[in-house]
């Protein structure tokens, strides 16, 4: 069940990356700034990459064990 929860956080945490890297690339696009563009990219890519955290490092030590 606690798999469950991080699974969640986790998803949360990445929309929300995901959201807040859109609105800095879109600032960023609006004043013509390639630095806050390029820190909206990344933050995407972070997002992205959050993606395929693999599931057992959100397991704690007892659900691995059954």
């Amino acid at each position: 069940m606690e798999t469950q929860t991080r699974v969640r956080t986790v998803l949360l945490a990445r929309v929300v990356i995901a959201a807040l890297s859109v609105v800095v690339w879109g600032y960023g696009y609006r004043v013509d700034d390639s630095r806050i563009r390029l820190v909206g990219i990344v933050g995407l890519a972070i997002a992205l990459l959050l993606r395929f955290v693999p599931r057992r490092w959100l397991e704690t030590r007892d659900e691995r064990l059954h």
